[in-house]
């Protein structure tokens, strides 16, 4: 019996302790209080770049063409070809344009001799004036017949405008090509070489006239070129609904070839001071908009950001922050509004 006396006296003293235990009011708890780092949020001048990419060209890129149609003699180059200014690139054949050239000339020499038979007739005063006029007027006429026929056989062949190279054959020989019909890509080798970009309207309204970029290419890893904004557009394209903007290379290495496609830096020369903070004070995010928390009145408090972008130097903050406010940079996850804080 003893041995189970002292059992139930134990019992019951566990349960009067747990009793005791239960009753200490909550208040009396100390509430936690977390250490956090602080920072003051600074304001810096920033310069984002325009990102896009482009194709490489020469400035003056054409379609060579004959000015009369006919069946294609001969193409002397290939694609890739470099040539020299004025060699001669493709002819017509000259069977049917010789011909009537050859006929303008004969033409052109009867009304020589008309004319000057109705002159002398005309100081005569045997030939009237009306036909004194009418000879010269048919002189006139056929020296411009004349004309036409000795420029439609000079550009019956096609000659390079300049020192470039021949990017592609658009036509074979013995073919039939009318009239300003393409038959040779060619890219001018003395002009500058030049990138086409296509920017949004969001990018476009960055850019000006001369502002610096600089653009590299796959096949030169780790070399970038200097270049400027030679022109921008006016108008979007009615297709795409993007701006073109040409960039200019200061520089014009032997080895680049026209349809390169490159990644474009353009650093816009209208800048402003945006709030950066650092990356570690962000406590989540999506998209371009994010959330930190600011101290206010010595508590944390949840704010929303927008993002205008993120660099080396940390994210800079478009909207939601001003320069001179006291963020959490670090430990912000472990906080809630209204936590008690202490500043490291």
């Amino acid at each position: 019996m003893g041995s189970h006396r002292i059992i139930l006296l134990i019992v019951i003293c566990s349960f009067t302790a747990s009793s005791c235990r239960k009753q200490t009011p909550s208040s009396e708890v100390a509430e936690e209080t977390i250490t956090v780092k602080t920072q003051v949020v600074g304001e810096k001048v920033i310069v984002i770049p325009v990102r896009a990419s482009g194709r490489l060209s020469s400035k003056k890129e054409s379609k060579l063409s004959f000015k009369t149609g006919g069946i294609i003699e001969k193409i002397y180059v290939d694609d890739g070809q470099s040539v020299k200014k004025d060699k001669l690139l493709a002819m017509l054949n000259l069977e049917e344009i010789s011909s009537q050239a050859r006929q303008a000339e004969l033409a052109l020499q009867k009304a020589q001799r008309d004319f000057t038979r109705a002159e002398n007739l005309y100081r005569d005063s045997v030939a009237t004036l009306e036909q004194y006029q009418n000879a010269r007027t048919g002189l006139e006429l056929a020296q411009s017949n004349a004309r036409i026929a000795r420029f439609n056989l000079e550009y019956s062949e096609i000659r390079a405008p300049s020192d470039g190279k021949i990017l592609k054959k658009l036509a074979e020989e013995n073919e039939i090509t009318g009239p300003g019909y393409p038959v040779l890509f060619f890219a001018s080798t003395e002009a500058n070489w030049v990138v086409r970009v296509s920017l949004t309207d969001k990018d476009i309204v960055r850019i000006n006239l001369l502002d610096s970029a600089s653009v590299s290419f796959d096949a030169f890893p780790g070399h970038s070129f200097a270049c400027h904004v030679s022109e921008a557009g006016k108008a979007a394209d009615p297709y795409t609904g993007t701006y073109e903007v040409e960039l200019v290379l200061q520089d014009n290495p032997v080895n680049l070839a026209s349809g390169f496609i490159g990644k474009v830096n353009i650093f816009p020369s209208d800048t402003a001071s945006y709030p950066v903070i650092p990356v570690e004070a962000l406590v989540d995010g999506r998209g371009n908009t994010g959330t930190v928390y600011v101290i206010e009145n010595d508590m944390p408090a949840r704010r929303a950001i927008v993002i205008h972008a993120i660099t080396d130097g940390g994210i800079v903050v478009q909207d939601g922050l001003k320069a001179g406010e006291e963020i959490i940079v670090d430990g912000g996850s472990f906080v809630r509004e209204g936590t008690r804080i202490k500043r490291d």
